[in-house]
């Protein structure tokens, strides 16, 4: 059996706190920003194979666009900003060195609206943009190393039993006493800076405070047990404080806000994915059973039964909340999908066309890419390539990150034909899931392929050449 989610969380801490200390141990006590960046991408690689990250569209896509637009009105910076979600309850988020920004799941469902995810976002981006990563290492330069490595060897040694228990579980408890904390200092500049990228990008600053009062409360509830984003992020009280008086003096944000209308279904979608489905299932079945014309509780139960496989269940859920709200697009890209999944092809094609033909009712661009997704793999699926193409293509456009799409397109261009194309896609994807081998594999598959200085030409030979072991 493996360990649970938390103790994860509390494994990648002690990584990185291991990798500051091991540099720390050269006698390096101060971090240059392109070391910065390589370690930020070494931890990268960790957390990926401990985490669960989610690959939802509409999740991701939501929480880049947020970031993006905090990032904006950051100025010239050295770092290039990722954003990432991770599936876990515990209500937290936090960076890590090279502006890689992470948040849980638990901390989209709990938050109430876009502007409490904007303070979070611009709070990490803030601990970023003032390098206080590097602050720490220098903080904790005299820690034991020996120490740490021993602990580390307890943590992973064995694959169960009650040695390996008893040695995670000091593992936990040590990585945990030695978690990186921000200091009040640094905490105080973050949201100083945080408060200034919030209203320049149009958002209420109010949501930070609101935020962490949640968290307050949560604190007080769950005694003595603290919130995950609290052993990382100290005196929230004191925060928030700070936060109000910062708000007195500056001038006040008089709105509109920048607004996502449909916050609720991105919350239900975190609830989904976090949540096992029975549990998620038993919960919106609860919403429905009591207000039977509940569209939020219909939605739910529809992604939930769908996550649970049964997929006639959930275009059940999903047909009754349209008759309630034939206009809702949410709704009816919901049930495109349900179709396509179940094999039901031309209902797929014809509820997720009709939700393209229809004006943007403001929901951004979410909900549109993930439409054009499912729509393409319908097409996709249904013989039609070129009606799939430009669909997928405008997803990779949009939303680079997504890794699944380049698989669509690796498969889409070798069934029209274009071996160079294919490979050169598959190159990028297995690329993207950290498959070095098949990724240069497909690369150099496609250099033979492709026309010769083509940019996917250039861009396979540039991929070969970095991953090519010099000769000495």
């Amino acid at each position: 059996m493996g360990f649970p989610k938390r103790f994860w969380f509390k494994l990648i801490s002690f990584l990185i706190l291991l990798f500051f200390l091991g540099s720390i141990s050269k006698g390096v006590y101060a971090m240059t920003v392109e070391e910065e960046k390589k370690l930020g991408k070494q931890i990268l690689l960790e957390m990926e194979e401990k985490m669960v990250m989610v690959r939802d569209l509409t999740l991701l896509n939501f929480i880049e666009r947020v970031g993006y637009s905090l990032v904006d009105q950051v100025g010239p910076t050295p770092f290039e900003f990722k954003f990432y979600v991770v599936n876990a309850s515990d209500p937290n988020a936090f960076a890590i060195p090279g502006g890689y920004i992470f948040v849980t799941t638990g901390l989209i469902a709990l938050a109430e609206n876009e502007q409490e995810i904007a303070g979070v976002l611009s709070h990490e981006i803030s601990h970023v943009t003032a390098r206080h990563v590097s602050q720490l290492i220098e903080r904790m330069k005299r820690i034991n190393i020996a120490s740490m490595v021993a602990v580390l060897a307890a943590m992973l040694a064995g694959g169960g039993g009650a040695g390996s228990q008893a040695g995670a579980t000091m593992a936990m408890a040590t990585a945990e006493a030695l978690a990186l904390k921000y200091t009040r200092e640094m905490e105080v500049d973050a949201d100083q800076n945080s408060l200034n990228y919030l209203m320049r990008a149009g958002y209420d600053a109010n949501g930070i405070i609101s935020f962490l009062n949640k968290i307050v409360r949560m604190s007080l509830a769950l005694a003595p047990k603290i919130p995950s984003y609290l052993s990382t992020h100290p005196a929230a009280e004191d925060r928030i404080s700070l936060l109000q008086n910062l708000l007195q003096i500056k001038q006040k944000p008089s709105g509109p806000f920048k607004t996502i209308p449909n916050f609720k279904r991105i919350q239900i979608k975190a609830f989904v994915e976090e949540r096992d489905p029975h549990v998620a299932v038993t919960h919106f079945q609860s919403f429905v059973d009591a207000n039977p014309k509940d569209l939020d509780g219909y939605y739910g139960l529809g992604l939930a039964y769908r996550k649970m496989g049964r997929l006639d269940k959930s275009i059940e859920a999903l047909e009754i909340a349209h008759s309630i709200a034939p206009d809702d697009l949410d709704i009816l890209i919901e049930r495109g999908v349900a179709h396509f999944l179940s094999g039901k092809l031309s209902q797929a094609m014809e509820d997720l066309e009709a939700v393209r033909s229809r004006p943007s009712t403001g929901a951004g661009r979410n909900n549109d890419l993930f439409t054009l997704y499912y729509l393409g793999r319908t097409y996709q699926e249904k013989g039609e390539f070129s009606r799939a193409l430009p669909l997928f293509l405008k997803v990779k456009k949009e939303a680079s990150f997504f890794i699944d799409v380049h698989h669509n397109l690796g498969s889409i261009y070798g069934r029209m034909g274009q071996k160079g194309m294919s490979h050169f896609y598959f190159g990028k994807y297995f690329k993207l899931r950290r498959d070095e081998k098949n990724a240069i594999l497909h690369f150099k598959k496609a250099i033979e392929c492709l026309e010769r200085g083509s940019p996917e030409w250039e861009e396979a030979q540039q991929e070969v050449k970095e991953h090519t072991p010099k000769k000495s």
